[in-house]
């Protein structure tokens, strides 16, 4: 009984406070109603001062406020037809954190719930709490320092969360001080509730018709010598979220439709051959600098070179060198290893750039797969292109990703990047020739698709880039690949882990 009314207490002191409010703004009366909106909302931030209010075009009120006494803090919020849509406040942790016991006064439960009620209090809509959050950035683990409570929370839309919105409140557990709020609102105009979606069994049936697993190598980058594994993945490019509720079709992370046409292209093999001796400096040279000639670069300087007996790709002889071309806005950058005996180049990694545009050339789809294929002149490979490109503000992105026995290997590829008008103004490629595994006697495609979706889908909102709500159902496995050999599953995040 005591624990729960000093629960209800703190909370009632944090959230509803009416104490001493030392607001510093403008005259402007409405102004005023906006910072004792503030204050009411969020009564830790009454020691801070207005830095700025400012009208945005569409109508919402923008306010920046800091405090610069001995525990910096900054707030940014905005503000629609009397409500908050969005904050950020945050406090500077490194003067925060001093002169505190470290004992912990208020327990995790507690604190969850502490961090849900001023979310729905400032936002006035629902959430619901996710999990804990690692965040280098408040460092508490370290001995005499308090216990930071970091948690991450969801809005809740008719009881249904929206996947791709996430909100964060951190408390000291010693004082139960905020330390960090951030979250938004989601106006109700960009979703129906009268909306009829498919049944999650239906959902289950779609998954499992529409997801294709594609087999992708990937390094293990743990090794001394790193090796290639192989392993399912459902998505090229990982921005694979559900399928839509209403008509079933697979979207992404911008609620658009998900376009995996992909088309291939084959490199020509014009490689030097030597004679069966090892190769020499001077003919290592000469090919790596064959290799430039592909991307029309005729004047390169070495700016080092090495003679490495075991390469750490090959764990066999090479030469690298590490070359360098710059020339008004031209600028090139490569790394080449040559195979001291084949003389096949085991490495490259190359990448150009020109805002003024790479060779006077300009693409639309098909000149862009006739300039990769000149870059991949002496290479024997295929690759897939990913036919939408990525978008940028100004810019577009294509992959073209080299194919391997009937796997994509996502550590090479080519990369073409082009300005809003076709313009190529990037090129970079990435390339080696690792062991890579047989593609036989690997786990079946259809028994890594029944691994991957093994859960019941869970309904969820999508918010897309046009700011609305669309209703979609997710796999709690959607972020998983599967070990191709060992059926085990393993996060996308852990890939750069070296797993």
């Amino acid at each position: 009984m005591i624990k729960k009314f000093f629960l209800l207490t703190l909370t009632l002191i944090m959230v509803f406070s009416l104490n001493v409010f030392s607001y510093a703004f403008p005259n402007d009366i409405q102004n005023q109603d906006y910072l004792k909106l503030l204050k009411d909302k969020m009564p830790f931030t009454s020691d801070m001062s207005v830095d700025q209010i400012r009208k945005n075009s569409d109508g919402s009120i923008e306010i920046n406020m800091k405090s610069d006494g001995d525990i910096y803090k900054t707030l940014d919020v905005v503000l629609n037809d009397g409500q908050i849509k969005s904050a950020d406040y945050y406090v500077d942790q490194m003067k925060y954190l001093f002169d505190k016991s470290g004992k912990s006064k208020i327990g995790k439960d507690d604190a969850e719930i502490i961090g849900k009620k001023l979310l729905e209090n400032v936002f006035g809509e629902k959430f619901e709490y996710v999990s804990e959050v690692n965040d280098s950035t408040y460092i508490d683990d370290a001995l005499e320092r308090p216990i930071i409570y970091k948690f991450r929370y969801k809005n809740l839309v008719d009881d249904v969360p929206v996947y791709n919105l996430d909100a964060y409140v951190y408390i000291d557990s010693e004082s139960g001080d905020i330390l960090k709020l951030k979250g938004q609102s989601i106006d109700e105009s960009s979703y129906n509730k009268d909306i009829k979606t498919i049944g999650s069994v239906d959902a289950l049936k779609a998954f499992n018709s529409k997801l294709n697993p594609t087999l992708v190598y990937l390094k293990n980058n743990d090794d001394d010598f790193p090796k290639y594994r192989l392993y399912y993945a459902l998505s090229i490019d990982y921005n694979l979220v559900g399928v839509d509720a209403l008509n079933g079709d697979l979207v992404d992370f911008s609620g658009d439709k998900l376009y995996d046409d992909v088309a291939t292209i084959k490199g020509c093999t014009n490689e030097l051959k030597n004679s069966g001796n090892m190769v020499s400096y001077d003919e290592a040279l000469k090919i790596a600098m064959n290799e430039m000639n592909n991307f029309r670069i005729n004047d390169i300087k070495v700016l080092d070179s090495k003679t490495i007996e075991r390469y750490f790709l090959t764990e066999k002889a090479a030469y690298t060198f590490n070359m360098n071309h710059t020339d008004k806005s031209l600028i090139v950058n490569a790394n080449i290893a040559v195979d001291k005996e084949s003389g096949i180049i085991m490495s490259e990694n190359v990448d150009i750039s020109d805002d003024d545009g790479l060779f006077d050339t300009y693409g639309n789809l098909d000149r862009i797969i006739d300039f990769a294929k000149k870059i991949l002149r002496g290479k024997d490979c295929k690759l897939n292109l990913l036919k939408k490109p990525v978008v940028g503000n100004d810019d577009y992105t294509y992959m073209f990703y080299r194919v391997y026995n009937d796997a994509i290997v996502l550590d090479n590829y080519v990369r073409i990047k082009t300005d809003k008008n076709g313009k190529i103004i990037n090129v970079s490629l990435n390339w080696d020739e690792a062991d890579k595994p047989s593609t036989r006697d690997i786990l079946n495609e259809s028994i890594a698709r029944n691994i991957l979706i093994d859960e019941k889908p869970s309904l969820c909102y999508l918010y897309t880039s046009k700011y609305g709500l669309k209703p979609i159902y997710r796999l709690p496995t959607m972020d998983l690949i599967v070990d191709a050999l060992t059926k085990q599953k393993i996060s996308i995040n852990e890939f750069e882990k070296g797993y």
